[in-house]
């Protein structure tokens, strides 16, 4: 019998627990100053111009303006005074500001990059080094395998690309076919990218592409060097028959 669903629920209290307010990033807390502080100007010119305006009809006393009552000459000014406070308030700050941001990840990505979220930006444009042992995955968004244990045997450098496997062939290839048999990975042809500053430019990336999970694709990645005999993980899935 379910006596609580939702937030009523005891994940549901805990999860309300964990909860916490995001916090601006540092251009966020930069851009409400900035519509703050145009919002005071803004405000401070709408006031000018209503005294200004209520001197000119009080004190100079034009005569074009001996037909116009005070009310209505004061109405007018308020009107102008909101007019000016309205048009000070850049609207279309929060969306140019979305379009660069949307510009500069793709300039990133180009750069081999990725970027997931737009805020991040701001921190990753600034970046001069990224000190992270699984840096080929933040900035490559691929994984390679560098060491390991085959067959009782362990490999310091599995990721050097002239060194194959030195171990019994009936275990090689039982490692090979489990390799290629439980992975939902792929491997791809590499592809011709252009550059976004040069539409002439190319990137030449003689590398293959890797779809699917990044573990998965860098074991298979093993399995294809001369590691692994330029093993063809294809023709292993296909005999298996596995659907």
């Amino acid at each position: 019998v379910a006596i609580a669903v939702g937030r009523e629920s005891q994940w549901g209290v805990i999860k309300s627990h964990l909860e916490k307010e995001q916090d601006q990033t540092p251009l966020q807390e930069k851009l409400d100053d900035m519509a703050a502080m145009i919002g005071y100007v803004g405000m401070a010119a709408a006031l000018a111009t209503f005294v200004a305006m209520m001197f000119i009809k009080l004190v100079v006393r034009p005569p074009y303006l001996e037909d116009v009552t005070v009310f209505n000459y004061a109405l007018d000014a308020f009107i102008i005074g909101v007019t000016i406070v309205v048009v000070a308030v850049p609207e279309g700050l929060p969306l140019a500001v979305t379009i660069s941001l949307a510009y500069s990840t793709k300039k990133m990505l180009s750069d081999q990059n990725l970027i997931r979220h737009l805020a991040a930006c701001e921190t990753m444009g600034n970046a001069t080094n990224i000190c992270s042992d699984k840096t080929g995955t933040l900035t490559e968004n691929r994984m390679t395998v560098v060491r390991g244990v085959f067959a009782n045997r362990k490999f310091d450098d599995t990721a050097d690309p002239t060194v194959p496997a030195d171990i019994a062939p009936r275990a090689l290839d039982a490692i090979l076919q489990g390799i290629a048999t439980c992975s939902t990975a792929r491997i791809v042809p590499p592809e011709i990218a252009h550059r976004d500053d040069d539409p002439d430019g190319l990137i030449h990336d003689t590398r293959p592409v890797l779809i699917g999970n990044k573990t998965e694709a860098a074991l298979l990645s093993l399995a294809t060097s001369p590691f692994g005999n330029e093993d063809d993980y294809a023709s292993r899935r296909a005999a298996a028959q596995f659907g």
